[in-house]
């Protein structure tokens, strides 16, 4: 195979994938390492193709418009796929610091939580000429989000997920990730209510998104931990900001944990939880003295009309901690192990669970 054909075969090929190894190069070509890479180094002269550790990356940029003078030599350009929100939006300001400092560039998409479409926006990144993906992705547990993960597995750069862990195509999830231990979160909220002198520990948590399983369970193991009781209510609410139905259910819970005598109440998430307090407080029921609330997230929960203590999330670590990941991972003239990073909570105390009172015997309402 003459050059020009063998040029043309590898760029149709990054056209498809975005990136390749020049292993994988080796046998798609049928040609040697040492040939390869001069099929590379040529057509990185023509600014066609950009080469990093152990590979190659279309530079579809270069190609329509030329290197960008004001791009260092060393800069790596990395890709972002988020959703649009308060909590992720603290998580993108941790990512561009950390951008900021290690010379990288970024550029980003919205995720809206559809499998098809967030491949769509990856490959937009590929054909841009990312070398690197910082991804939070749909956790839906079904076939499409199956096929996502497969896809996901098969991209030739370097991905790290944050606050996501890829487990149902496999048993050890391969992908660079790093999270917040969001049980210990809700395990650090039952612990304060506790030392305050509560003992019915209510839950609320929303029924859908990758956060509320942990929560269950953090609340569930404090409970039982600190010898507390353990028959509290644990209400699933929609989501406030996809359900019309929210601000009835949570009057509902309102009613549940009337009857059941809980004190406190660790509420998922922000919006849900400064839903409760305006319901409790159009029944007079009194926050801290009749009912002390913890949110989680800590989005706006500083906001409410009696501040709410809350679970902080380190949103803005996670984005520094995924870009150090990711562009250490690029950078190293080794291969790296996979990394799993876990990230611990914080408390916000603030007004919401007062300075004691709930202990044993103490009346709810």
């Amino acid at each position: 195979m003459l050059s020009p054909d063998r040029h043309d075969l590898l760029l149709a090929h990054l056209r498809e994938h975005g990136s390749a190894r020049i292993s994988d190069l080796v046998g798609l070509l049928g040609v040697s390492d040492v040939t390869v890479r001069r099929d590379v180094e040529a057509l990185e002269r023509e600014g066609l193709v950009r080469r990093f550790h152990g590979g190659v990356a279309l530079d579809r940029r270069a190609a329509t418009t030329g290197q960008d003078p004001e791009r260092a030599p060393d800069a790596l350009r990395l890709g972002l796929l988020l959703p649009n929100g308060p909590y992720f939006r603290e998580v993108l300001e941790g990512a561009r610091e950390a951008a900021s400092e290690l010379n990288a560039e970024l550029t980003l998409a919205f995720s809206d939580y559809q499998p098809e479409q967030d491949l769509v926006a990856i490959r937009r990144h590929l054909d841009d000429g990312v070398d690197g993906l910082l991804l939070a992705p749909p956790t839906l547990e079904n076939s499409r989000h199956t096929r996502f993960e497969e896809r996901l597995r098969e991209l030739r750069i370097p991905v790290v997920l944050v606050e996501r862990e890829l487990r149902s195509t496999t048993l050890v999830d391969r992908l660079d990730h790093v999270v917040t231990d969001h049980q210990a979160g809700a395990r650090l909220a039952v612990e304060h209510l506790a030392r305050l002198g509560h003992r019915r520990i209510a839950l609320m948590v929303k029924d859908l998104g990758p956060t509320a399983p942990a929560v269950r369970l953090g609340h569930t193991h404090a409970l039982r931990a600190l010898g507390l009781d353990q028959d509290t209510p644990v209400h699933l609410v929609p989501q406030r900001e996809t359900s019309p139905h929210t601000e009835q259910r949570i009057d509902e819970v309102l009613d549940d944990l009337r009857a059941q005598g809980a004190t406190a109440v660790l509420a998922h998430g922000d919006a849900e939880a400064i839903v409760l307090l305006q319901l409790a407080a159009q029944r007079g029921i009194r926050v801290p003295q009749d009912l002390a609330i913890i949110s989680y997230d800590d989005e706006v929960a500083a906001l409410a009309s009696v501040p709410l203590t809350a679970v902080a999330p380190p949103k803005r670590a996670l984005g520094r901690k995924g870009i150090e990941l990711l562009t250490s991972r690029l950078r190293s003239p080794r291969p790296l192990p996979v990394h799993h990073l876990t990230l611990q909570p914080a408390l916000a105390v603030r007004a919401s669970c007062g300075r004691g009172a709930g202990g044993r015997g103490r009346r709810g309402y």
